[in-house]
C-alpha cells in the first residue's frame, strides 16, 4: 500500500478509537514531519507524531500494524498513566528507577486499553509490535542489570496473555524472584502510584542483592591475604624454591577455589557461577534498551523516510499547502 494510504488509514483508525473513548481529551491532531515518533499530551490536546514519510513510497502491512499499536500504546499512557506519582519519583529517587516504572506501567496499560474497548483488536496490534521489535533486535542475557525494565516490559505482557516468541529469562536471572514477586504485584495494581511503589520497593530489593553480591565477592580477597600472610611468617619464608612451590600449591591450587564454592575474581567467575554477576560491573544502570518502542518505530519509518517536503510530490496529509496561479 502507498505511504499515503498508510497515513490516511492510521489517523481514521485512531480517530475512531478517540471517538469510541468518548473524547477523553478535547483535540486528537497528527503530525507527519517530526524527527522522532511520539505522542505529546498537554492542556488536553494530544498530537500523534510520525517522522515525514515519502506518500509515494509503498508500505507493507506490517509496518501499517506497527504503527497503529505503537499510537495506541502511547495513546494508552495518556488514557490510564498518572504523571505526578511519577514525576515525583523521577525528582527523588535516581534514574533506574524511572525506568523500572516504565517497565512496570507499559503492561498494565496495554492491559487497560485491551479490557477498555476503545480499540477491539489492540491486543493483537501490541503482540504483533512486541514480538516485531524482539524479531529485530532479539532478547537481553539473564544477568544484564541494565535491561531489567526491558525484561519486565516483555515479561509483565506475557502475564497479559500475549504469546511472546522468546524464551523467558526470568528464572535464569540472578534477581528473578524479585523481578517476578515485582511483575505478580503489577499485575494487581489499579493505577500509576501503585506502579511506583512497587518499583521502589524492587529498586531497594536489587540494591541489597548488590550489596550482598560484593561483600561475596570481597570475602575470599581478605581471605587470600590471610594465607599469604600466614604462609610468609612461617615455614614458607627462607625455604627457597621448595617452600614457595608447597605454598602455592596449597593457597592458589584449582581445588581449594572449587571446593570453598567461593568466587576468586578473574575468569573464573564466569565458570563457577555461570549466569550469575561476577563483580559490581554487573550491576551497571546505566545504557539498558529504551522500554518503550519509539526507536524501532523511527527505524522502521527511516525506509521510507522523506528528507524534505519537496521530495515528495504531495503535501503531508493535514498539512497546508498553497499554490499560486498566474494568467497571462
Amino acid at each position: 500500500m502507498l505511504a499515503i494510504d498508510v497515513k490516511r488509514g492510521v489517523e481514521a483508525t485512531l480517530e475512531r478509537v478517540y471517538l469510541n473513548t468518548g473524547r477523553k481529551f478535547k483535540r486528537l491532531s497528527f503530525a507527519w514531519a517530526g524527527n522522532t515518533a511520539a505522542v505529546c499530551h498537554e492542556d488536553g490536546e494530544t498530537r500523534v507524531v510520525f517522522p515525514g514519510i515519502d506518500e509515494t513510497k509503498q508500505v507493507d502491512r506490517s509496518m501499517f500494524n506497527e504503527l497503529i499499536g505503537y499510537a495506541l500504546h502511547e495513546l494508552g499512557h495518556v488514557w490510564f498513566t498518572d504523571n505526578d506519582p511519577w514525576d515525583r519519583a523521577r525528582n527523588l529517587q535516581p534514574p533506574f528507577v524511572s525506568a523500572l516504572i516504565n517497565g512496570l506501567e507499559d503492561p498494565r496499560i496495554e492491559q487497560r486499553v485491551i479490557k477498555s474497548g476503545y480499540a477491539p483488536n489492540s491486543r493483537a496490534l501490541f503482540e504483533f509490535l512486541v514480538n516485531a521489535v524482539l524479531t529485530k533486535d532479539g532478547y537481553v542475557d539473564a544477568d544484564d542489570f541494565k535491561n531489567i525494565p526491558y525484561v519486565l516490559a516483555i515479561e509483565g505482557r506475557r502475564l497479559n496473555g500475549y504469546h511472546i516468541g522468546v524464551a523467558s529469562v526470568i528464572d535464569d536471572a540472578p534477581w528473578g524472584e524479585h523481578l517476578r514477586w515485582a511483575l505478580d504485584e503489577s499485575q494487581k495494581a489499579t493505577d500509576t502510584s501503585e506502579v511506583v511503589d512497587i518499583a521502589v520497593e524492587l529498586y531497594k530489593r536489587l540494591q541489597k542483592l548488590k550489596e550482598e553480591q560484593q561483600q561475596q565477592s570481597e570475602q575470599p580477597k581478605q581471605g587470600d591475604q590471610q594465607d599469604d600472610s600466614q604462609d610468609g611468617d612461617g615455614e614458607g619464608q627462607g625455604q627457597g624454591g621448595e617452600g614457595d612451590t608447597d605454598d602455592s600449591d596449597v593457597s592458589d591450587g584449582d581445588s581449594d577455589g572449587d571446593s570453598d564454592g567461593e568466587p576468586n575474581g578473574g575468569e573464573s567467575d564466569g565458570d563457577s557461577d555461570k549466569g550469575k554477576p561476577s563483580s559490581g560491573k554487573s550491576f551497571d544502570e546505566s545504557g539498558g534498551r529504551p522500554v518503550e518502542p519509539s526507536d524501532y518505530i523511527n527505524e522502521r519509518l527511516s525506509e521510507v523516510k522523506a528528507t524534505a517536503d519537496a521530495n515528495s510530490p504531495r503535501p503531508h496529509v493535514l498539512k497546508s499547502k498553497v499554490v499560486r496561479f498566474v494568467f497571462e
